[in-house]
């Protein structure tokens, strides 16, 4: 994926995610640290923490359990000590990395953005976040291939494994219920976007809490 694609994916939520933050306004809390995992030209999943240290304890299981294309580490920041904005460290599967900033306007009716930009070389913590990232994404992750199936008696001949397609969504379900339990000790939250309802009702049927779904929701 080119970053400037990653970045129309991941800028839009993670500026609503502000949003929300402040309560629709400047006057509110501040965002948790937030990495994004990105898979076939969509979001797959998110994991927020109060601490950056411990949101980048989860790019490495991302990595592994989900296989992403790209992962995405978004914070809040100053500028020079007092320019408000977000940063966001993208870390493709290949480890291309880039820093990209977009400043953060905030009045006491709204919060609006500018147009992310090339953030240029980043320093100190930056520097160590696309590091640990590119750490993550150098891991082998899961073959969704070798999913045992739950459904076979494992007669002879019976294919003892999952279709690739429901193995990488009981992979993905596994891994966000791992972080889930995890990172909700410091009150972090793991989502997983599901891409169909089908695939929803798998993730759920897998483990994933209820509450880390979003969209996909299974009929009632």
């Amino acid at each position: 994926m080119l970053v400037a694609d990653i970045m129309a994916l991941v800028a839009p939520s993670v500026t609503d995610l502000l949003r929300r933050s402040r309560g629709g306004t400047s006057a509110g809390g501040s965002m948790f640290p937030t990495i994004v995992a990105l898979r076939n030209e969509r979001l797959v999943a998110t994991a927020s923490t109060p601490r950056i240290e411990a949101t980048m304890s989860c790019a490495t299981a991302l990595a592994v359990g989900l296989d992403p294309q790209a992962l995405v580490v978004a914070a809040e920041a100053l500028l020079d000590g007092e320019q408000p904005a977000l940063t966001y460290a993208v870390m493709t599967r290949d480890r291309q990395a880039r820093w990209v900033l977009q400043e953060v306007t905030e009045t006491a009716d709204e919060v609006r953005f500018s147009v992310p930009v090339d953030g240029g070389e980043p320093t100190g913590q930056g520097a160590g976040t696309l590091r640990l990232l590119a750490e993550a994404m150098g891991q082998r992750p899961m073959d969704p291939t070798q999913v045992a199936r739950t459904d076979r008696s494992g007669t002879f001949g019976e294919e003892p494994f999952m279709p690739p397609e429901q193995g990488r969504v009981v992979l993905d379900a596994g891994t966000i219920s791992t972080l889930q339990e995890r990172i909700a000790q410091i009150g972090g939250q793991a989502l997983y976007l599901a891409r169909s309802p089908e695939a929803g009702k798998l993730a759920l049927s897998a483990g994933l809490p209820r509450a880390c779904l979003l969209g996909g929701e299974p009929p009632a």
